[in-house]
C-alpha cells in the first residue's frame, strides 16, 4: 500500500505543473494563481511523502511497479531516497513561496510554475528509480525543465546564452551517461540496479573501470565537479533567483545523488577506487570554486562559484567515507548536502531581494543596504557565515564531520584532506566577509529608495534563517534523516 504513495508524490507534482499553467494562463493574477496551485501540489506531495518516510523508518522499502517489460517502471524508496526527498521538498516549498512576490512582474509566469513542478518531479523520480533507463529519463525531465527556466527571462541575451551553454555541456554529460548505460546493457543484458550489480563481478576489471569513468564523467558535468563546472556560474547568474536557489541547492546535489546511487549500487562490491577518485576531484573542486569566487564582482556569480566549492566538500566527505570506510565522512557528506541546500537557498533569496531593489548584481553598488533592508542583510549574513563554516551555524557542523573523517582515517592522506578542508573554509571567508561588510558599510547617499523583503520573500528567508541556525545548534534534527541514509550506503560497501 505504501508504494502507491510513491506514484501519488510524482503525479501530484506533474499534474500540478499542468494545472498551474492552465490556472495561471486564465487568471488575472497569474503569479499568485499559478503559485498557489504549485504550492498545493507540493503540499499534496508532502502528504504522500509522510507515510513513505514512516514505512522506511520502520525498516520497510516501499515499492511499486507500473507496467511491465522494457516499458515498466519500478519505484522504490529507502532511507537514502527519503533523506534526499525531504531536502528537495522543503527547499522547493521555500522557492515557490518566494516566487509569489519575486516573479509577479514577469511575463509568462504561468509557465514558470509548471516548469518548476516538472523539474521537481524529475528530481524526485531520480531518487526513486531502480534502473538505469528510468533514472536517465527522470534526469532529462529535470534537466530540460531547468534549461528552459534558466532562459526564462529571454528578453536579454544573457539568459539565452547561459541556457545554451548549460544545454551543450549537459548534453555532453548525457552522452557519456547514455554510453555507460548502453555498454552496461551490452555486457550484462540488464538495466535494473539489482540485476546489474549481480553481474558486474563477472566483468573484466578494465570494463568496470570504463563504466565507472563514463558515469563519473557524465554525472560530473551535472554535479558541477571541477573542471566540468563551467556552465554553472552563467546559468545561476542568468536564472530567476528562485531557480538559482534550486539549481545550487538541490539540482546539482540531485546529480550527485544519481552518481552516488549508481556507483555504490553497481560497482562498490568490486572496486572502491571510485572513493579515491571522488576525493581527488574534491580537492580540485574546492580550490577552483573558492579561488574563482574570490575575484567575482557579481554577487550571483560569486554564490555560483561558492556552490562549486561546496560540492567539493561533499565529494571529500563521501570519497573518504567510501575509500577508507570513514563513517563520519559519509555522515558529513550527506549532512552537507542538507545544510548547503538551505544555507545556499537563503543566500540566493537574500541576494535576489537586493538585486530586485537595486537593479544590479554588482557587489560594490550594494553598499549600506543593511540599514535599509535589515532582514535581508541579516539573512545573507547568516547564510554567508554558515557557508564559511563559522559556528554555531549548520555549515560548521557538516564541515566538522567531514574534517573528522580525515582525522579518523589517520594516514597522511586523511590528515592532508582535513587540512585542505580547513584551508578552503578560511579562503571562503575572503569573499563572504567583504560582501557582509559592504552591506553594513556607511551609505553616504542612497540613490534608490529601498524597502526590505516583501512578505512572501520574507517568509522563506526567515524560515531558512531558522533552519540554518537549528541545524547548527541541534544537528540531531537533521542527522535523524542522515544516519539511516548512511546505513544504506554502508550496507552496499560491505
Amino acid at each position: 500500500m505504501a508504494g502507491q504513495f510513491l506514484i501519488l508524490m510524482l503525479l501530484a507534482l506533474f499534474v500540478g505543473g499542468m494545472v498551474s499553467y492552465v490556472v495561471g494562463h486564465w487568471s488575472k493574477n497569474p503569479c499568485k494563481a499559478a503559485g498557489v496551485v504549485a504550492l498545493l501540489a507540493l503540499v499534496l506531495a508532502v502528504v504522500a511523502f509522510v507515510p513513505v518516510a514512516q514505512h522506511v523508518a520502520l525498516g520497510d522499502t516501499p515499492m511499486v511497479t507500473i507496467g511491465d517489460g522494457v516499458l515498466g517502471i519500478t519505484l522504490q524508496a529507502d532511507a537514502l531516497s527519503v533523506f534526499m526527498i525531504a531536502v528537495i521538498l522543503l527547499l522547493s516549498i521555500a522557492a515557490t513561496i518566494y516566487s509569489w512576490n519575486y516573479m509577479e512582474e514577469d511575463e509568462g509566469v504561468d509557465k514558470y510554475y509548471g516548469l518548476l513542478m516538472f523539474m521537481i518531479t524529475g528530481m524526485l523520480g531520480i531518487t526513486l528509480a531502480t534502473d538505469l533507463f528510468n533514472i536517465y529519463l527522470f534526469f532529462e525531465l529535470m534537466a530540460v525543465s531547468s534549461y528552459v527556466l534558466v532562459a526564462f527571462r529571454k528578453d536579454t541575451h544573457e539568459p539565452i546564452e547561459a541556457a545554451f551553454k548549460y544545454l551543450v555541456m549537459s548534453a555532453v554529460g548525457s552522452a557519456f551517461i547514455l554510453l555507460g548505460i548502453a555498454l552496461t546493457f551490452m555486457y550484462t543484458g540488464e538495466l535494473s540496479f539489482a540485476a546489474v550489480a549481480q553481474k558486474v563481478p563477472e566483468l573484466p576489471a578494465s570494463v568496470v573501470i570504463l563504466l565507472m569513468g563514463l558515469f563519473l564523467g557524465g554525472f560530473g558535468v551535472k554535479t558541477a565537479m571541477a573542471p566540468l563546472h563551467t556552465w554553472l556560474p552563467d546559468a545561476h547568474s542568468a536564472a530567476p533567483t528562485g531557480i538559482s536557489a534550486m539549481l545550487s541547492g538541490v539540482v546539482i546535489e540531485t546529480g550527485f545523488f544519481a552518481m552516488l546511487r549508481i556507483l555504490i549500487t553497481l560497482f562498490a562490491a568490486v572496486n572502491l577506487s571510485m572513493g579515491l577518485a571522488l576525493a581527488l576531484f574534491s580537492v580540485v573542486t574546492m580550490f577552483a570554486g573558492n579561488l574563482l569566487a574570490l575575484v567575482q564582482k557579481d554577487i550571483k556569480r560569486m554564490l555560483a562559484y561558492s556552490s562549486v566549492a561546496q560540492i567539493g566538500y561533499i565529494l571529500a566527505g563521501i570519497g573518504l567515507g567510501i575509500y577508507f570506510g570513514a563513517f563520519s565522512g559519509l555522515t558529513g557528506g550527506l549532512y552537507h548536502i542538507m545544510t548547503h541546500a538551505f544555507m545556499k537557498g537563503l543566500a540566493f533569496f537574500c541576494a535576489g531581494v537586493v538585486i530586485h531593489q537595486l537593479g544590479t548584481r554588482e557587489i560594490a553598488k550594494m553598499r549600506g543596504i543593511g540599514r535599509h533592508m535589515p532582514l535581508t542583510a541579516a539573512g545573507f549574513t547568516v547564510a554567508a557565515l554558515a557557508l564559511a563554516g563559522v559556528p554555531p551555524f549548520s555549515g560548521f557542523m557538516s564541515k566538522l564531520l567531514i574534517y573528522n573523517a580525515g582525522v579518523e582515517v589517520g594516514s597522511t592522506i586523511g590528515i592532508t584532506f582535513a587540512v585542505l578542508i580547513i584551508m578552503n573554509s578560511i579562503i571562503s571567508l575572503g569573499y563572504y566577509l567583504p560582501v557582509v561588510n559592504t552591506f553594513y558599510a556607511k551609505d553616504t547617499a542612497a540613490e534608490t529608495p529601498l524597502h526590505d523583503a516583501p512578505v512572501w520573500c520574507a517568509v522563506p528567508i526567515g524560515g531558512l534563517m531558522l533552519v540554518t541556525l537549528l541545524l547548527g545548534i541541534l544537528p540531531q534534527i537533521g542527522l535523524k534523516f542522515v544516519y539511516p541514509a548512511v546505513s544504506v550506503i554502508v550496507s552496499l560497501l560491505v
